[in-house]
């Protein structure tokens, strides 16, 4: 059961998130529903060939997708460039996914804000039971780390799409809008989007090996889960690519607009 859980997580993320994150960059070089819908075919195929190419070279990395795997993604890529060319091109489609796509990474950064509060009130029980009582509970403690490992794995993609993070602002502050929509584009594909899918492609064992052991807490008292919270780390990924689509495709639009202002 768990290899089929971990086989779904995995194909979920090779055959949908890798190729939508190809949608916002076809979007930007072709508007039209044929020409997007080729230029992201092109692109994908693109990938796949340097990355195949990359495996070839490196002597870790010579385990080859099987016929089956490889007609699967095929099917996969074939399905989606249907969808494009239905839903009327890569742009039309990106506007259809971003709204479901950004309620998803904020409500679930609102959500999980509210374990900063528990996290407070817990944290203050530990230190008056520790320090007024001489009472200390492990599993307790050990919950703070729980709660702040969700926060901030969870938050990450709400913190993205809001920007809320930390911005290094000397050049982009002041920046034109078409100038901000640039780095935020490029700053996505060169940045972003690989160290997510590298995060997904590395913890998918690291995590499957923590389920299949059932890894828990060193510690009698402590919490059974760490098997748990490892979980979160793909999760935060997922989020991560998510909050970089939307960004994309806002940040494309920005420049396509800004294009045909030029043209005109």
């Amino acid at each position: 059961m768990l290899t089929i859980v971990g086989d779904i997580l995995n194909w979920l993320a090779a055959g949908v998130v890798f190729p939508c994150i190809f949608l916002p960059l076809a979007a930007l070089f072709a508007d039209a529903r044929r020409s997007s819908t080729g230029v992201w075919l092109a692109l994908i195929a693109s990938a796949v060939i340097a990355g195949a190419l990359f495996a070839a070279l490196a002597p870790t990395l010579r385990a080859a997708p099987s016929l089956a795997q490889s007609l699967t993604f095929a099917a996969f890529a074939a399905g989606l460039a249907v969808i494009i060319f239905t839903a009327g091109g890569a742009g039309a489609l990106i506007k259809r996914l971003s709204p479901p796509i950004e309620t998803i990474v904020k409500g679930t950064g609102r959500t999980v804000m509210w374990l900063l509060l528990l996290m407070a009130f817990v944290q203050f029980g530990v230190v008056v039971l520790r320090y007024v009582f001489g009472v200390n509970f492990i599993f307790m403690q050990e919950s703070i780390t729980y709660m702040h490992g969700a926060v901030f794995l969870l938050a990450a993609g709400y913190a993205l799409i809001t920007d809320d993070h930390v911005r290094v602002d000397i050049f982009y502050r002041d920046a034109p809008a078409n100038r901000k929509a640039l780095i935020d584009f490029v700053g996505t594909y060169l940045l972003l989007f690989p160290v997510c899918l590298l995060l997904l492609w590395t913890a998918s064992p690291y995590v499957a090996n923590s389920w299949a052991v059932g890894e828990g807490s060193t510690e009698a008292s402590g919490i059974q889960g760490v098997y748990l919270m490892k979980s979160l780390i793909p999760a935060f990924a997922a989020l991560l690519a998510m909050a970089g689509f939307v960004i994309a495709g806002r940040a494309g639009e920005t420049l396509r607009k800004g294009n045909q202002r030029s043209a005109a």
